[in-house]
């Protein structure tokens, strides 16, 4: 029997219906509330009370959420330079609508991402046609469907229930919507619905452990009694007054005194202790690993060193493998839908998540100005500085030994005969 025999037994919900958790993450609604077979009954609101889901969504969210986002237009022949006079700009960097701000609007929208699938919201648009809000919309009222395209300019529409029940239609094209994983262009999953099992087996535990605490007897060990009990002692009174003695946090380390011939001896850790440790670590990992999540981002590092380059490098392949593509998905999204010039693109600057150390920096900062592809103006800009006033640091230096290889290939002016 596994430690969670007790937990799973005394439960009433009903077993899960695979039917229904399908139904739930292709569609992207909230959960039904219906239990796993570890016996948690695990909905998306309740999910964030597993300490890992909570950290892992919120990590993806503070990140996204604080980088700043930049409507650039390009120059010729190439390049590019920021442009706060677009009408997008400061929407999209500072607040894209009136009640929220700009960390606000993309960490809510990254928390709808990560838990319900996908991230939505609304595009309002001026008199003139130009878009000047952006408003979230709850993933879990949303449901996509498509419409005959000789019937309609538009074929992709999204149906939205309100919270006073009527429903409304929004066609594709007014709205934003950052998915998760997908397998068709018109739906999204989500992620606690897909695995709900392995956060459900982690609520038990949560539950198991909490149980273990408040209801234990420290210390833990067998209480013997001779074979009989007298007629002012019976095995009920006993163990009520044994309970009120010493079970629960408060009693843990009280003296133990024993009477009429009972002798109590101490066990160690039970094995079922052993495997709901083992367990809980286990829940860790997979939890970290649905959210491509190194562990010691999750406050977890038994597995790993606490200081040095290991975690730089973990920290580096995080921003590559699995921030990065939520990232490129944002800035193609947003200048889609948003920005209506095909001169202009919004980017975040995410430059400064890969940063080293100071030493570090500052040294592949002389390798590039010595090399001649960065300017002063250049690095002062990576480190968030103002430019050099009068175009001081505009300039690109190279050592004086390297030539043109072009130059070399130029045949020389001196024909190459002898002396006459």
């Amino acid at each position: 029997m596994g430690f969670l025999t007790d937990i799973v037994n005394k439960r009433s919900v009903p077993a899960n219906s695979w039917k229904d958790a399908l139904a739930d993450f292709i569609s992207g609604k909230s959960l039904s509330p219906i239990a796993t077979n570890s016996g948690a009954v695990v909905t998306h609101d309740n999910a964030l009370t597993v300490s890992t889901v909570y950290a892992c969504v919120n990590l993806y969210a503070k990140l996204i959420a604080s980088l700043p986002l930049i409507t650039y237009k390009r120059v010729k022949p190439r390049g590019k330079e920021r442009d706060p006079s677009y009408y997008a700009y400061d929407m999209l960097r500072y607040s894209p609508n009136p009640e929220q701000t700009a960390y606000n609007f993309r960490h809510l929208l990254v928390t709808h991402q990560k838990m319900w699938g996908a991230g939505i919201a609304e595009i309002q648009y001026n008199s003139q046609g130009f878009p000047v809000a952006l408003w979230p919309i709850p993933a879990w009222t949303v449901e996509p469907y498509r419409v005959d395209g000789k019937n309609s300019k538009y074929s992709l529409w999204y149906l939205v229930t309100l919270p006073n029940g009527d429903r409304r239609k929004i066609p594709a094209y007014k709205t934003v919507v950052i998915q998760t994983l997908s397998t068709g262009r018109d739906s999204w999953m989500s992620p606690i619905s897909l695995h709900r099992e392995t956060i459900g087996l982690s609520m038990a535990m949560k539950e198991y452990g909490a149980k273990t605490f408040g209801q234990g007897t420290n210390p833990c060990g067998v209480l013997k009694h001779p074979a009989r009990f007298s007629k002012e002692e019976s095995e009920e009174s006993l163990r009520k007054r044994f309970s009120e003695s010493y079970e629960g946090l408060g009693n843990s380390h009280r003296l133990m005194l024993l009477e009429m011939g009972m002798d109590f001896q101490r066990v160690g850790l039970p094995p079922v202790d052993a495997q709901y440790l083992e367990a809980q670590k286990f829940g860790v990992e997979e939890i970290g690993r649905i959210f491509s999540v190194p562990l010691f981002m999750v406050q977890s590092t038994e597995k790993s060193t606490s200081w040095g380059t290991g975690l730089e490098e973990m920290k580096d392949g995080f921003f590559t493998f699995s921030l990065q593509p939520d990232i490129v998905q944002w800035e193609q999204e947003l200048t889609r839908r948003v920005i209506f010039s095909k001169k202009h693109f919004c980017e975040f600057l995410s430059a400064a998540l890969l940063k080293g150390k100071l030493k570090e920096r500052y040294e592949a900062y002389r390798i590039g100005r010595e090399m001649g592809w960065l300017s002063a103006d250049d690095i002062r800009e990576i480190e968030n500085m103002n430019i050099l006033p009068n175009n001081q640091g505009s300039t690109y230096i190279i050592p004086v030994n390297m030539q043109n290889s072009k130059e070399l290939l130029k045949p020389s002016s001196d024909d190459g005969g002898e002396d006459g």
